[in-house]
């Protein structure tokens, strides 16, 4: 097999497991934000300003450009014969949809903490 081609599957596999990761915390940090609105907390901003979606398509794909270019370089450096390689891609996809599952589901009590407040309040 290509080892071009498995370096850039091995590249385009970690991106993905590290995007699950970064996509879950953003909207964990959203629910954390929400949740400190709702309580009239202070809450802490970036200091980025994303607020087109145009800049965030941007923001993402050039991160993804980087990123995948990092790792292939990394993984070319590697060298990683094609057995291995194959076996650390089957590795990342379930260690990134095993991650994902976690913490989607750690979202999903965080929400909730928010929510249940309201839930009574509103009329049926």
């Amino acid at each position: 097999m290509d080892q071009t081609l498995i370096n850039l599957i091995l590249a385009l596999a970690t991106n993905e497991l590290i995007h699950n990761l970064a996509e879950v915390k953003g909207m964990r940090d959203k629910v954390s934000r929400l949740s400190a609105y709702i309580a009239g907390k202070p809450y802490k901003e970036l200091p980025l300003n994303i607020d087109t979606r145009a800049k965030s398509y941007a923001i993402s794909f050039t991160i993804f450009v980087v990123v995948v270019g990092l790792l292939y370089g990394f993984y070319m450096w590697l060298d990683l014969s094609t057995d291995t390689a194959l076996k650390t891609i089957i590795a990342l996809l379930v260690l990134s949809y095993a991650a994902t599952a976690v913490t989607v589901d750690q979202f999903h009590v965080d929400i909730e903490k928010v929510t249940r407040p309201f839930k009574n309040k509103v009329k049926k």
